[in-house]
């Protein structure tokens, strides 16, 4: 990947939907090179799909963080429990003082302390449950992935 293939990517990542052509213009090159380059991203996996990006909250659904602690080894058996709950979107592996924290979508205080008690605790190898409801989200900086992977970032 090279600084026009980033810049492509920070374009498609605001509008999925932008044309080849305004994409081309704003980066001064032919619409070819965009198209070209756009396939050979999508077929080297670094994009993987396009998507609309909802306000959920508008929509009555709430966002948490459930940050699990596993007991043992058996971390691998709990993500396949939970990646039976619909309510989980992510389920991310740590390090730290959690095992796995899982990203959820409820549409209540109620439904997610139903999905805790009623799903999530009855896996026996949960040893303990914490719980951070996301109230607002606020981007400091969406391109620090970007940042990272052309070597803006300080950090690598």
């Amino acid at each position: 990947m090279d600084k026009l293939d980033i810049e492509i990517l920070r374009i498609l990542r605001l509008n999925s939907r932008e044309s080849l052509g305004n994409i081309a213009e704003k980066l001064g090159v032919s619409k070819a090179t965009v198209s070209r380059r756009i396939s050979r991203m999508e077929k080297e996996g670094y994009i993987s799909g396009y998507t609309t990006v909802m306000n959920l909250s508008r929509m009555g659904v709430m966002r948490a963080l459930i940050l699990l602690e596993v007991v043992g080894s058996a971390i691998n058996s709990v993500i396949e429990e939970l990646k039976k709950f619909e309510e989980i979107e992510y389920i991310h592996k740590v390090f730290g003082d959690h095992s796995l924290i899982c990203e959820v979508y409820t549409k209540s205080v109620d439904s997610l302390y139903l999905l805790i008690q009623g799903k999530i605790l009855t896996i026996p190898q949960i040893q303990n449950v914490e719980v951070d409801i996301l109230i607002e989200k606020i981007a400091l900086n969406p391109d620090a992935d970007f940042d990272m992977v052309s070597g803006k970032s300080g950090s690598m």
